[in-house]
């Protein structure tokens, strides 16, 4: 495209260029033809026309002459008029003669003139002698007369051609020279004309490209919709009448692009755009696209109206409709934030802020759903954001700190070992983990707490095993993203390398989450932890989606029970018959089998009695700060000891 834009250029320049070379160039030969016209054409008017006048009226004196001799001759007229009319002819002649000197100058065509002239006027004496008297004689001299002048006007008529050539040769130049002028014109003129097409036709190019760069810069070029800067503009412009702003995103929809790649997301998008467009402006809404998967939505109405409730109804079901593209079929979600002009916003600023709080609020609460902006959430995410903030300090101002939750062995009653959780103290109070955790992996702060936990677990093993003599083993919570970061199995190596803490006595509990992304990757990756003599458990496990497709290929020692099923395995029988079945699976895969969340003996006795091999909950232990839980580890070895 910029190769044929600038070959487009030159080629303009260049037909500008000779357009201007053949205006000079006509320009200056009209000018020199127009100087030899009027060169030649001076002597033409001033002498060789005038001479051509002047022979015309020396001819006609002459035959006038001749006609005054006849006519004495024949006796028609009486001595005195004929003297009269030869003496009127010879002044004529003579002015005649006196005439054609400028133009024919004293040459010879001059000299031969004034000599037939005067040998005519030297005959007319003899002439008058004989006439009257002699006939005969008259006649002769008459004769003589008529033949001197049938001679002078011989040379007069090659006088006159002579000039009459002048004149048709000085036309013909002209001609020429016209001919040319109007063959340059014609020339300049097809010229000029395909100049101005081109011109026209790379006008009307421009205008295109123009135009199309104008659409561009208002609209997405993937999809065609209007882009963000447009939805804002049209934000500032809202008539003072109830609008809805709605802000929604594609749940998951990174995960297409991790599955099949941009260009496929590409297209998916491209798709679900249009679908989306269709079904907004069959309720008369405008859509706009963001960024990625983010769209914005604008009705003329109000969120109350049942007709809004119907647009987003139809838009989410439109969006939930399987996809196909290139066979593969995509099953897609909408989460959607709204808020009402003018009031949740009367400025753009606030209108996206309000309604990003409520997408963001649907979408915490699992996506597929529409959120109606209200205050709270903005003070909600003003308080999250505070607690970002002050999270990111935590760990520099000591304020994180671990807490150990005994772990029990069903068949002897003895202490197993701890899981390490995590707390935070903020003036002197505990923030609940459920309050900072998601904030942490939401903001990725999740890595560096989660490497400040291992540290802190390996130094406490380190300090245990150092005051008691005895192994310790502690178990540590992994989060995915702090599992699939790209320095976490240097990071432990250094730990194990420094703290010199026997590896076993590590214990990481992986969910089945880290499966999601590279299942290879993350199978590879716990095969490397194996191989340092690290313990490894599946946390939470039943409530994944892979746990049976992955579990056989997992390097683990242990399986853990999530306390959602343990909570109400007593009294909903489904849920029983789930921990059994996970403890028989684990059984006949060689692991150890844990329980979490055991809060009762009714829920301890039944674990006992289906053969689970260690609890945890409230029943045997809270957590316990680092120092209590080192009077329950020697309490426990006590006792072991008696």
């Amino acid at each position: 495209m910029p190769h044929t834009i600038s070959s487009s250029r030159r080629l303009i320049y260049i037909l500008l260029l000779l357009v201007i070379t053949a205006s000079i160039t006509l320009s200056v030969f009209m000018e020199r033809t127009a100087h030899n016209i009027r060169r030649n054409e001076t002597p033409l008017l001033n002498h060789t026309i005038p001479q051509m006048r002047y022979l015309g009226d020396f001819e006609s004196a002459l035959l006038r002459y001749q006609l005054a001799l006849n006519k004495r001759f024949t006796e028609s007229i009486t001595p005195e008029r004929f003297v009269f009319l030869e003496n009127m002819g010879r002044g004529e002649l003579d002015a005649s003669l006196a005439q054609l000197r400028p133009s024919l100058g004293d040459g010879p065509e001059l000299g031969a003139l004034r000599d037939g002239y005067q040998r005519i006027v030297a005959l007319t004496p003899e002439f008058e002698r004989h006439v009257g008297n002699d006939s005969a004689a008259a006649r002769a001299v008459l004769v003589r007369m008529n033949e001197e002048v049938k001679q002078l006007r011989v040379r007069i008529d090659s006088l006159q051609q002579a000039v009459e050539d002048a004149i048709y040769d000085n036309g013909g130049m002209a001609h020429r020279a016209i001919g040319w002028i109007t063959g340059l014109v014609h020339v300049f003129d097809v010229l000029a004309l395909v100049t101005c097409l081109f011109m026209l036709y790379h006008v009307r190019a421009r205008v295109r490209v123009e135009d199309e760069l104008s659409h561009q810069a208002r609209h997405d070029p993937l999809t065609g919709l209007a882009h963000r800067r447009s939805f804002e503009v049209r934000l500032a412009t809202l008539p003072p009448v109830p609008h809805v702003v709605v802000l929604g995103t594609i749940d998951r929809f990174s995960r297409i692009i991790g599955g099949f790649g941009h260009a496929f997301g590409d297209r998916v998008m491209i798709g679900l755009a249009a679908r989306i467009r269709g079904a907004a402006e069959r309720s008369g809404g405008e859509v706009f696209r963001l960024d990625g998967a983010n769209f914005a939505i604008l009705f003329r109405m109000e969120c109350s109206d049942p007709a809004f409730a119907e647009a987003l109804s139809g838009l989410r079901d439109e969006v939930r409709n399987p996809y196909d593209c290139e066979g593969h079929e995509i099953y897609t979600t909408l989460s959607l934030g709204a808020v009402n002009y003018p009031q949740h916003g009367a400025n753009p600023d606030a209108l996206l802020r309000n309604a990003d709080a409520a997408l963001q609020a649907a979408r915490k609460a699992g996506g597929d759903r529409v959120e109606i902006y209200s205050q709270q959430l903005n003070a909600e995410a003003g308080e999250r954001l505070d607690m970002e903030a002050l999270l990111r300090h935590a760990i520099e101002r000591e304020e994180l700190e671990l807490h150990y939750q005994p772990q029990q062995a069903l068949h002897d009653g003895g202490l197993v070992g701890f899981e390490a959780l995590l707390r935070w103290r903020r003036h002197g109070k505990l923030i609940s983990p459920a309050e900072f955790i998601p904030l942490a992996e939401e903001s990725g702060l999740i890595v560096s707490i989660g490497n400040w936990v291992l540290e802190e677990a390996c130094r406490q093993i380190s300090v245990w095993q150092a005051e008691t003599g005895q192994r310790v083993a502690v178990a540590v919570n992994i989060s995915p993203r702090q599992f699939a970061a790209p320095g976490f199995l240097t990071h432990l190596e250094d730990l194990l390398a420094t703290t010199h803490i026997d590896p076993s006595c590590l214990e990481l509990e992986i969910t089945e989450s880290v499966m999601v992304e590279d299942a290879e990757a993350a199978i590879a990756l716990l095969h490397r932890l194996r191989g340092l003599g690290l313990k490894l458990a599946i946390d939470d496990f039943g409530t994944g989606y892979s746990s049976l497709a992955y579990l056989s290929r997992f390097p683990i020692h242990k399986l853990k029970i999530d306390q959602s099923f343990v909570r109400n395995m007593h009294a909903v029988s489904e849920q029983g018959a789930i921990v059994q079945a996970t403890i028989g699976l684990g059984h006949s895969l060689g692991l150890t089998v844990i329980a979490e969340g055991v809060e009762s003996e009714a829920q301890r006795a039944m674990l006992s009695n289906w053969r689970c091999d260690e609890i945890q909950g409230y029943y045997y232990s809270r957590p316990l700060p680092a120092a209590s839980a080192l009077n329950f580890l020697e309490g426990s070895l006590q006792l072991q000891a008696a």
